[in-house]
């Protein structure tokens, strides 16, 4: 009688077993469940820093558009004050020619000999860069 185990007992053990059983079977469920999760988020990060990568690469972008773009402000301000001193040199040209014709105009001839070598020394020194009257 002694190998023989009560059937209560024989029932607390099955069920002990089962559970055992049950709870081995949920751990591994998540444990399973935890290693799906973490592969997700490893693609997840990849994915992410894959993105800051192709930010980064237009931030460069941007960045290097942005410079391009100053330099060619600054060239074109370089620009527009050489033209804005070529026309002011031009405009004190045509004032001394207009001032010529009025003084051969008015047959005064040594003022308009003067303003002559004024007009002559203007643009000699156009010609070699300087600023005139005007500069």
């Amino acid at each position: 009688m002694d190998s023989i185990k009560p059937f209560a007992l024989r029932r607390h053990v099955y069920k002990s077993k089962q559970r055992k059983q049950w709870k081995r079977e949920e751990n591994i469920k998540k444990n399973r469940e935890r290693r799906e999760t973490m592969e997700r988020l490893k693609i997840d990060m990849v994915e992410i820093s894959e993105g800051q990568d192709r930010l980064k690469e237009g931030q460069r972008e941007i960045r290097q558009k942005f410079e391009e773009i100053e330099s060619e402000c600054h060239k074109l301000k370089e620009e527009t004050m050489n033209i804005a001193k070529q026309s002011d040199c031009n405009q004190i040209r045509i004032n001394l020619m207009f001032s010529i014709l009025k003084a051969r105009q008015d047959n005064n001839f040594s003022h308009a000999e003067h303003l002559t070598q004024l007009l002559r020394e203007e643009m000699g020194k156009q010609e070699e860069g300087k600023p005139g009257l005007v500069g």
